[in-house]
């Protein structure tokens, strides 16, 4: 019996061994990154109705560029929407979205902070 709990003892040691230091490291990222996306406003807003937006903005809390946006419609295929590629960050981004029928859609963002912390968001809109 002293040997099966020490036997588990020293494996639940290396599981924490390993374990912890891995969830610490991915905490710390996307901790950081998922409380900024948290602080990010868009048009269109998340859960938005209407005419389709010409423009996706978001508005950071702290500088950042947009370094991918996609826009799918259900049931369609992601529309890649171009990005200047020497953008400059800043707190407000925008970008020209490609004329959109009437429907559900899902955009997806991805950014990166100007001090290198990456976020991403998704935003859910209807077009009427």
């Amino acid at each position: 019996m002293q040997m099966k709990n020490f036997v588990l003892a020293s494996l639940a040691f290396v599981a924490f061994g390993v374990v912890l230091p891995a969830a610490a490291q991915h905490h710390d990222h996307s901790a950081h990154g998922a409380d900024h996306a948290a602080h990010v406003q868009t048009t269109p807003a998340d859960g938005a109705m209407g005419a389709a937006p010409a423009r996706f903005t978001a508005t950071f809390p702290h500088a950042a560029r947009l370094t991918s946006l996609t826009v799918t419609r259900r049931g369609g295929e992601a529309i890649t929407v171009h990005l200047p590629a020497n953008a400059a960050a800043s707190t407000n981004v925008s970008a020209a979205l490609p004329a959109l029928s009437g429907g559900n859609y899902v955009c997806a963002w991805e950014a990166v902070g100007a001090d290198g912390h990456a976020m991403n968001g998704i935003v859910r809109y209807m077009v009427h």
